[in-house]
């Protein structure tokens, strides 16, 4: 009777291993560039399904596992545009991948679509020794763009992105003076990776060889007003032209007047400040931060949401005042131009004493080179109503910082000579 019945169970596994069908009528749809879904017939007694799929020549397959026998639609994802693909499916009838069908007959598919063009009319501007921006014609429906740029021949593509439409141009940053580049923009459907165009043709361009210009930083320090022991807004002023080496640290000193730091309390608003390059324009509020006793504060700089975006030191020091900062490294070393404009409201006391006010700037770059100047304001006392213009003197030129004689233009600084043989330094702001 056991032999009966060893033999008898032994029939019946043997049946029952037989019972795992694969499944039929595999077809693919939505077949794109990247992605396809693939379909098939579900089959009975299936705990799950396997996938593979590869390119169509290639050694190796793909897979998707442990796929719930209760779908029949699967999507691929992260394939290779234009290309020929063979796919196949199999059934799991147990939970332990012992009982499993024979795979599928083959399907095929070519991922390709016409639904998602990509642009193909790009140009390149603004080229100089370490960037420049790619233009490109937009395209209806897109969601957002992404480039990808490489120098010619390396195959070391760098991404940038995503660039949101309706924007039609983005920078490619931290390029290599006099070398070839190449770049490509992708379009996206929607907002996952999933309806994405191929990527364009390339357009190319070449950077020029950089040149530095010498580090000749522009300093300007003015107030409101010059009457003595009063407080006035005192406004330093400092400027570059593009391609000289960046502003590491600088130091403003004076050898009179003074900061009303007691006046003040953490939090408290001591003016504003404007930063202007070539590409934008940057307004933020001062506000004191640490407060250290009577002669040393700590102010920091925030832009209009609120963000800090810098801070410096305000000092009484020696008879005088004392303005530190040190600008973050950007890794670039070369400035593209700007004018810093630091605005204090009426925390500044001018000395009490007639006679020149001196302003002395200790700057120096990121590569080591120093730069110092001395400006200077007259101080008067026991007057009233008394400008440094109340003496009569007629205007001759105005000249800009190469020493050319031009006409009064503001946002920019200038040197106004008179008949006395005085020359004052400005910048008019608009």
């Amino acid at each position: 009777m056991k032999i009966r019945l060893t033999i008898l169970f032994g029939i019946i596994s043997i049946i029952s291993y037989s019972q795992c069908f694969a499944p039929s009528t595999l077809f693919t749809s939505n077949i794109n560039y990247y992605n396809t879904e693939v379909n098939w017939n579900s089959t009975n007694g299936t705990n799950h399904y396997k996938i593979r799929y590869k390119i169509i020549g290639s050694a190796s397959w793909s897979y998707k596992n442990n796929i719930d026998s209760v779908i029949n639609q699967k999507l691929l994802t992260n394939l290779i545009p234009l290309s020929n693909y063979i796919w196949q499916i199999r059934s799991h009838c147990d939970t332990i991948n012992s009982n499993t069908s024979n795979w599928s007959v083959s399907d095929t598919f070519y991922t390709n679509t016409n639904l998602y063009p990509t642009t193909n009319n790009l140009s390149t501007t603004n080229i100089n020794y370490n960037n420049a921006v790619a233009n490109w014609d937009t395209l209806s429906n897109v969601n957002r763009y992404k480039i990808r740029y490489q120098q010619i021949g390396t195959g070391n593509w760098s991404n940038s992105g995503p660039i949101y439409s309706p924007s039609s141009n983005a920078t490619i940053p931290l390029l290599q003076q006099n070398t070839s580049y190449e770049w490509q923009v992708m379009c996206y459907y929607d907002t996952t990776n999933l309806l994405a165009s191929l990527w364009s043709n390339s357009d190319t361009f070449s950077t020029p060889l950089f040149v530095a210009a010498p580090f000749n930083p522009i300093v300007l320090n003015t107030l409101s007003n010059t009457q003595c022991n009063t407080p006035s807004e005192l406004t330093l002023i400092i400027s570059q032209e593009a391609d000289e080496p960046d502003i590491g640290t600088s130091i403003i000193t004076s050898d009179g007047g003074s900061f009303d730091i007691t006046s003040i309390s953490s939090g408290d608003s001591v003016g504003f400040a404007i930063m202007t390059t070539s590409t934008q324009n940057i307004t933020a509020t001062l506000e004191a931060g640490v407060i250290a006793g009577q002669n040393y504060a700590i102010i920091n700089s925030y832009d209009s949401s609120g963000a800090l975006i810098g801070f410096f030191s305000i000092e009484n020091n020696n008879g005088g005042i004392k303005v530190s900062s040190t600008t973050p490294n950007d890794g670039n070393n070369y400035t593209s131009g700007f004018i810093s404009e630091i605005h204090f409201t009426n925390l500044f006391i001018n000395p009490n004493i007639d006679g020149p006010l001196y302003f002395f700037a200790n700057i120096n770059s990121e590569l080591n080179d120093q730069f110092n100047s001395v400006d200077t304001v007259q101080i008067w006392c026991n007057y009233t109503s008394i400008s440094e213009n109340s003496i009569d003197k007629n205007l001759i030129g105005i000249y800009d910082i190469l020493g050319r004689e031009i006409p009064e233009k503001q946002n920019k600084i200038l040197f106004f000579k008179y008949t006395d043989g005085s020359i004052k330094k400005r910048f008019l702001l608009k």
